[in-house]
C-alpha cells in the first residue's frame, strides 16, 4: 500500500513537472509571436465599413487638405513581458491605449483582440468632426476581431466586431469594421 502511494506521489509530481515545462514553452511560445506582431507599424484609415455600408473616412483639415486618421501599433517590453500599445491622430485629437491578442489563425490571417479602453487629448473642432471622431473612437474602441490581407499589393487591416450574420449584400455585410492599410516606411 505504501509502495503504490508513492508511486502515484511520483508520477504525479512528474505531471506537474512536464505540464510546467509545457506552459512555460507555451508563453515563450506567445512571447515570441507578440515581438513579430504582423499588426506592428503605421495604419492610415482608408473606409469605414458599416453591415452593407462602406463610408469614407473623415480627415484632419490642415490648410485646406485633409490628412488622414491613423493608427500606430507598437511593441514595447516591461518587467511583465511585451506591451502591445496603439496610438494615432483622429479628425481632431490624438490618442492612445493599449490591446492583447487573444488569437491569431494563420491561415485565414484572422484573430481576437481585446481593446483597453482609449485616451485622448481634449481639444475641440466642428461638430461634423467631433461627431467622425466620437464614430471613430466607438468603433476602435469596440473592436474584437481582426483581418489582415493583402490588396493590390498593400498590406490591409480591418478592425471591428465580425457579423455572424448572412447577407447578400454585394459588400457582404459581415460587420463593422474600420479598414486600414499599411504606410510604407
Amino acid at each position: 500500500m505504501a509502495m503504490k502511494k508513492t508511486m502515484i506521489t511520483l508520477m504525479a509530481g512528474c505531471l506537474v513537472a512536464v505540464l510546467g515545462a509545457c506552459e512555460s514553452q507555451n508563453v515563450e511560445q506567445k512571447a515570441q509571436k507578440l515581438e513579430n506582431n504582423e499588426l506592428a507599424g503605421t495604419w492610415v484609415l482608408k473606409s469605414i465599413l458599416l453591415g452593407d455600408m462602406m463610408d469614407l473616412p473623415c480627415g484632419i483639415p490642415n490648410e485646406g487638405k485633409f490628412e488622414p486618421i491613423t493608427l500606430e501599433l507598437t511593441t514595447t517590453k516591461d518587467e511583465t513581458g511585451a506591451v502591445l500599445l496603439l496610438n494615432g491622430r483622429s479628425s481632431v485629437n490624438q490618442y492612445s491605449g493599449s490591446y492583447a491578442l487573444e488569437s491569431y489563425d494563420e491561415t485565414t490571417k484572422t484573430g481576437k483582440l481585446k481593446m483597453s479602453p482609449i485616451g485622448s487629448t481634449k481639444m475641440g473642432g466642428s461638430p461634423e468632426l467631433m461627431q467622425c471622431e466620437s464614430r471613430y473612437f466607438l468603433l476602435l474602441g469596440q473592436a474584437v476581431d481582426y483581418q489582415l490581407s493583402t490588396i493590390n499589393g498593400k498590406q490591409q487591416l480591418e478592425l471591428g466586431v465580425l457579423s455572424t450574420q448572412k447577407s447578400a449584400a454585394p459588400i457582404g455585410g459581415k460587420g463593422n469594421f474600420l479598414i486600414f492599410e499599411k504606410q510604407s516606411k
